[in-house]
């Protein structure tokens, strides 16, 4: 059975950005020595590769607020998603299960205010936006149980 690649989007390891969108432009098959990508630039190129990249997850599920959600999770996955949630939405938390993620914004952020402790009062995890006082909010259930 033969699956086609064409048009999937991928990431590509980049020397200046890290990781690099691009998306097959021509059908991949087993054995087959480069691949054909266009990047968001319009760049097009000839990879020299006999393997298929880290798929990219699709556009719904960037900015999820928990890592899980994803479709595929890998290194270029979670640093994307990471930096969409930060840069584009301004959030410094995401969870990753269990796991509260945080990125330091190197600046002051009016998050931790009283308003926003009783907001998270009496919560569940994940009712809520990802945050450190939800987690806080956990372990206080799960000590007084």
């Amino acid at each position: 059975m033969h699956f086609s690649f064409q048009y999937t989007k991928v990431w590509i390891p980049d020397p200046d950005e890290v990781w690099r969108s691009g998306e097959i432009i021509k059908d991949y098959k087993e054995g087959d020595k480069s691949l054909h990508l266009k990047f968001e630039d319009d760049t097009v190129i000839d990879l020299k590769t006999n393997q298929l990249p880290f798929l990219r997850n699709p556009d719904i599920l960037v900015g999820e607020n928990d890592l899980t959600a994803l479709s595929y999770l890998h290194e270029p996955a979670v640093l994307h998603n990471l930096k969409v949630r930060f840069l584009e939405s301004n959030h410094i938390y995401t969870y990753c299960g269990i796991v509260l993620v945080a990125i330091n914004p190197y600046e002051q952020l009016p998050i931790y205010e009283q308003d926003v402790i009783y907001a998270y009062s009496g919560q569940n995890m994940g009712d809520m936006d990802p945050h450190i006082f939800a987690v806080a909010e956990e372990a206080y259930k799960q000590m007084a149980r």
